[in-house]
């Protein structure tokens, strides 16, 4: 188990080199992204700590959420009817961004049909996503279909 986080963990950092690398700017600051990190069932914004530290030691901005009755978040799992209430925090968070800013969505698990959700509803804010061993719902499949 613990080798295959590594080996995510390693996939990831792989990934973001890789961006930086291939984004050719004469300005510093054009390279900094904003990335999203949204956490599955079960866990928390705590969860990404590790990804969080690296990420802002290299310039970008990062922010980690706590999903409806997880992490810090004060709902309660019985105040959750559907997945929309469950990715509320995600939704809310996405339409306070400035209107040309654009985010790196990272899901993992459960939260791979969160950012698929906010693919949807933001198409215009969103730089790319990454589906790390995350849902990620076909196109049959919707977030319509999910939160039915």
């Amino acid at each position: 188990m613990e080798n295959m986080r590594v080996k995510h963990l390693v996939s990831f950092l792989l990934f973001i080199s890789f961006t930086r690398i291939c984004t050719p700017s004469p300005n510093p600051d054009a390279n900094q992204k904003h990335f999203v990190l949204v956490h599955g069932a079960g866990h928390g914004a705590w969860c990404w700590y590790k990804v969080s530290t690296l990420l802002t030691s290299i310039g970008h901005n990062v922010t980690a959420l706590d999903l409806a009755a997880s992490g810090v978040n004060p709902k309660q799992v019985q105040q959750l009817h559907s997945l929309l209430d469950y990715v509320e925090p995600l939704m809310r968070f996405m339409k306070s961004l400035p209107p040309k800013e654009r985010v790196i969505l990272v899901g993992h698990s459960m939260g791979g049909a969160a950012i698929s959700i906010a693919m949807e509803k933001f198409p215009e804010k969103i730089y790319i996503a990454v589906f790390g061993t995350a849902i990620m719902p076909s196109p049959a499949l919707d977030y319509l279909n999910l939160s039915s």
